[in-house]
């Protein structure tokens, strides 16, 4: 299939001379195929294959029962190939396209493009004029996917994610996929198979991870905008490290069909933009029900005109400024907090200190739902079985492929999950990730009586700039401890759901700079995180888009 002769059309892949390349449809058959002869969807059991299982499972199977048993399951499996009667649900592609393509590094600075691609959407709407990366995660029909991993090789979707469609629908053109990092398990940007992402401010930085090529891409001002994705932060924490705006919104209330996650309690698909109009602009393109292809969505949810709402007057709003996410920051971001507070109390808000001992308690939650991605990610083979959603049964099947002969090209980080996983699922079962789970309730309400207090929480985003890249040569421990050491603000709202977003509040020059060498250049930028309430997105971009305001003018006065 050659990128300058194929095009896409509807779940069809058709080239130029009109020929079918391939398409992807249901299986049927007729019921004389059903009752004559055919190959089982699943290869019939063996004596021999159920006693190693009952072995294994210590299920206490007396010898002269194993056939009794093999006939039931036996029967069960057979009773599996009526599947082939039921034609599954598809999604049409809606939009035409060319398959994209990797573009040459001197196209590519910051290495932010895994895949180039035009596709134009409708010639009005919301989105009419605006440029969109898609993070690589997300699946565009006809393009390759990679995950940011060696073992997405080859793999490309069949049907657009659910948010591709609607940017489409609004007006919005999709110039590609953005790199990401491997498999998304990474708030640094260096694990993707592809290379380091670089930061725009510094090319010798971290853009933050994992949405590293949207966060670089907007903030290079390729894109007007971007998708993300953010299971610990991932939306958050580039778009802090690159100076722009992203949106982790209120768990479910965009739909992640057709996405790679980590583990459906926590992922999340958000916007990010340089501005907060044009994020609450794609928040109201992308969000909203999905007919039931997303299980943890509400359908009872109506999506206001966020773009419409947005007045940033900051009069008497009420801020809890939480302790517990300031007090590690270094000097340089607690001089930046302190600046953008002073302009905001000025403005008429109230801003207090208040404590939430168990933000700070959040590490132990988030480690022990490692157990859980690696359920989801690896022995589920990235969709776990058992939710009433839209399963990519092509994505599941390349992933199991791929991971049992080469399971040796994903990343240290993913070995090190994988590792702990299995070794606890063997100690403890799931007790330990049913604790948590129950944990993460009170961690909600804690969150959740402070909001009855206060109309928003705020903090640092990350309470240190964009880190230097790390060198090559990483020892495992190095690489792990590279991927996840900047995760501590924005995690726990991933656990309890709660929308939050990041805006930049000024640059201010790296710990490790050299003092006899500072000036505006060496100076790196600093994100807010601003929090509230289960679907507050209205309050929540309109305090942003209050803050964007004063630290425009403040910009000014200081020219």
């Amino acid at each position: 299939m050659h990128a300058s002769n194929t095009i896409i059309e509807g779940n069809k892949f058709v080239s130029s001379d009109n020929q079918l390349v391939a398409a992807r449809r249901p299986v049927r058959c007729d019921m004389a195929d059903q009752v004559t002869s055919y190959i089982p969807l699943v290869e019939p059991a063996s004596l021999e294959d159920l006693s190693q299982i009952s072995n294994e499972l210590k299920l206490g199977i007396a010898e002269h029962e194993n056939k009794d048993y093999l006939e039931v399951v036996n029967g069960w499996l057979k009773s599996c190939d009526g599947l082939r009667l039921i034609e599954e649900e598809t999604v049409p592609v809606l939009y035409p396209r060319i398959p994209g393509v990797k573009p040459a590094r001197k196209d590519n600075p910051h290495n932010a493009w895994a895949t180039k691609v035009a596709i134009k959407g409708e010639d009005s709407g919301l989105l009419a004029g605006k440029t969109v990366a898609i993070k690589d995660n997300v699946f565009v029909a006809g393009t390759p996917l990679t995950n940011g991993s060696k073992i997405w090789e080859g793999y490309t979707p069949e049907f657009d994610g659910t948010v591709v469609t609607r940017i489409l629908q609004a007006g919005g053109t999709i110039l590609g996929k953005s790199t990401c990092e491997s498999q998304c398990f990474s708030g640094n940007s260096f694990t993707s198979a592809s290379g380091p992402v670089l930061n725009p401010a510094d090319r010798t930085r971290s853009a933050g991870g994992s949405s590293s090529g949207s966060a670089a891409l907007v903030a290079a001002g390729e894109v007007d905008m971007a998708i993300g994705g953010d299971q610990g932060g991932s939306i958050r924490l580039p778009s802090s490290w690159c100076g722009c705006v992203g949106l982790k919104p209120t768990f479910g209330l965009v739909p992640v069909t057709g996405s790679l996650g980590m583990e459906p309690s926590v992922d999340h698909v958000g916007p990010m933009a340089s501005n907060v109009t044009d994020v609450a602009k794609l928040l109201e393109v992308i969000a909203g029900y999905d007919g039931g292809r997303d299980h943890r969505q509400n359908p009872h949810v109506t999506i206001p005109k966020y773009s419409q709402l947005l007045k940033g007057d900051l009069t008497g709003v009420k801020l809890g400024y939480v302790k517990e996410g300031y007090e590690h920051a270094t000097p340089g971001v607690k001089s930046a907090m302190a600046d953008v507070i002073t302009l905001m109390t000025n403005c008429g808000a109230v801003v207090e200190e208040v404590s939430i001992p168990l933000h700070l308690q959040c590490g132990p939650l988030f480690t022990i739902m490692l157990a859980s991605f690696y359920r989801s990610m690896i022995e589920c083979n990235v969709q776990p079985p058992g939710y009433n959603e839209l399963y990519c049964v092509s994505a599941m099947q390349h992933f199991k492929q791929a991971f049992k002969s080469r399971a040796h090209d994903v990343s240290p980080t993913i070995k090190a999950v994988s590792l702990f996983g299995e070794y606890l699922k063997r100690k403890d079962g799931s007790m330990l990730v049913g604790r948590t789970m129950n944990c993460r309730s009170v961690l909600r309400r804690a969150y959740n009586d402070m909001l009855e207090k206060y109309d928003a929480l705020i903090m640092p985003t990350i309470p240190f700039v964009a880190a230097r890249l790390p060198p090559a040569d990483l020892t495992p421990a190095e690489f792990v401890k590279q991927t996840l050491f900047n995760t501590g603000n924005t995690s726990p709202f991933n656990l309890s759901g709660h929308p939050a977003l990041t805006i930049n509040v000024g640059n201010v020059p790296p710990e490790d700079a050299d003092p006899m060498k500072l000036d505006d250049a060496t100076k790196l930028p600093v994100g807010l995180q601003i929090v509230c309430k289960h679907y507050e997105e209205v309050k929540l971009l309109d305090i942003a888009f209050g803050v964007e305001k004063i630290m425009a003018q403040g910009s000014k006065s200081s020219s």
